[in-house]
């Protein structure tokens, strides 16, 4: 059998030898791209042994790690290999209440800044948050024009507002100021303001999971108008300053530095090749606590692509370390952008959180913790993919 194989290479050798240069080239060409195609396929199945599970086991040696203290492989990989931790004040961040009648305001963070998009919450694990509170304050401070119509003396009635401007931007105040002194005012305060005065035991504004539960009106659920009026007016009086006050302190130069998290997806097997991922549905996915992708200012072309098309993106990931976070097709990956982020007013009763790059670097973690750090890719150099 060897012979034989040694006489068809001569001969295609010596073929060769005959052949025009042109067509000799184009030969040479064809015969290095089957040789790296056969030697990728190779080490992709290899790799999809060692990563993915697949075929037949080979014993591969380990890797020896280097300290733990940095997180560095042999090879240089950086792998995170901390245990996902609960929420602490490294990544939360607590708004001092202005006084004792209100309750400090707490979001999570990263890094020391406001986390927007999607956020990590696991009930009866993670710190609460009051994320309505910290974005009903805000509005509070950008609706400034909106609240100038506020009625103080007396609730407005919906049935008396048709055509009357000036009356639907009080309901609407009225009704955003009920959700404020619902989300912040302190417990004390709460049955001072939304408790029958004459009920026979305190008041229970909580679920059983311990979140604030939703107040309905003033006063209490069965008081008159009258009652109503007089628990409003009073908080109007004695809270309603303060809590203007307390909201110009978000945002103090009309704008803010965020980290905006978007929740992708493995999108495929781990790219021996190219050595890492495809993520896929970077924006279409997770939630979008005050930002939106739709309100992402893309100025670059590929923060253009990013936006306006599906394309996967490509995450660097070693084979050590990508056997370390050991994530399949369509594992969560959580993308982080630092952003600087711009009120804009749509209409009297609503903002449109506008948002640019402040960083063109882009963060990818295995876990919404934000505890376990994959790498990072820059926006101006990302490679991307149908």
């Amino acid at each position: 059998m060897k012979p034989v194989k040694t006489n068809v290479i001569l001969i295609v050798t010596v073929l060769g030898l005959f052949m025009p240069i042109s067509v000799q080239g184009q030969f040479l060409k064809k015969l290095k791209k089957n040789v790296e195609n056969k030697i990728v396929k190779k080490a992709s199945e290899k790799t999809d042994e060692l990563l993915n599970g697949s075929g037949e086991k080979t014993s591969v040696p380990d890797e020896k790690p280097g300290p733990t203290s940095d997180n560095k492989t042999s090879q240089g990989e950086t792998v995170d290999k901390r245990e996902p931790l609960a929420l602490n004040d490294q990544n939360v961040l607590t708004f001092k209440a202005p006084s004792k009648d209100f309750r400090d305001v707490v979001i999570q963070s990263h890094k020391g800044l406001p986390r927007y998009g999607d956020v990590y919450f696991l009930r009866g694990t993670t710190e609460p948050t009051m994320n309505k509170a910290y974005e009903a304050l805000i509005e509070l401070k950008f609706l400034e024009s909106t609240f100038k119509d506020l009625d103080r003396s007396k609730l407005t009635k919906h049935q008396n507002i048709a055509g009357d401007l000036a009356k639907k931007n009080s309901e609407f105040a009225q009704n955003h100021l009920l959700i404020l002194a619902r989300e912040t005012l302190s417990d004390e305060k709460l049955q001072d303001y939304f408790c029958d005065s004459e009920a026979k035991s305190p008041c229970n504004f909580y679920n059983p999971a311990g979140e604030r539960a939703h107040v309905s009106s003033w006063g209490g659920n069965r008081n008159n108008e009258f009652s109503q009026n007089r628990s409003y007016t009073n908080f109007i009086k004695n809270h309603y300053g303060t809590l203007q006050a307390w909201s110009n302190s978000f945002y103090e130069d009309g704008t803010q530095i965020a980290y905006f998290v978007a929740r992708g997806a493995v999108a495929e097997k781990y790219d021996f090749k190219n050595k890492g991922y495809w993520i896929r549905s970077i924006f279409s996915i997770g939630g979008d606590f005050i930002l939106h992708n739709s309100n992402f200012l893309a100025y670059s072309e590929n923060e253009k692509t990013l936006k306006n098309y599906s394309k996967k993106v490509f995450l660097p990931v070693g084979p050590t370390a990508a056997k370390t976070f050991n994530l399949i097709e369509r594992s969560p990956v959580f993308v982080v952008f630092k952003v600087k982020v711009t009120p804009k007013i749509t209409s009297p009763t609503r903002i449109s959180w506008e948002f640019e790059l402040e960083d063109t670097r882009m963060e990818f973690y295995k876990d919404g913790l934000l505890s376990q750090k994959m790498g990072e890719s820059d926006i101006r150099t990302i490679k991307f993919k149908d």
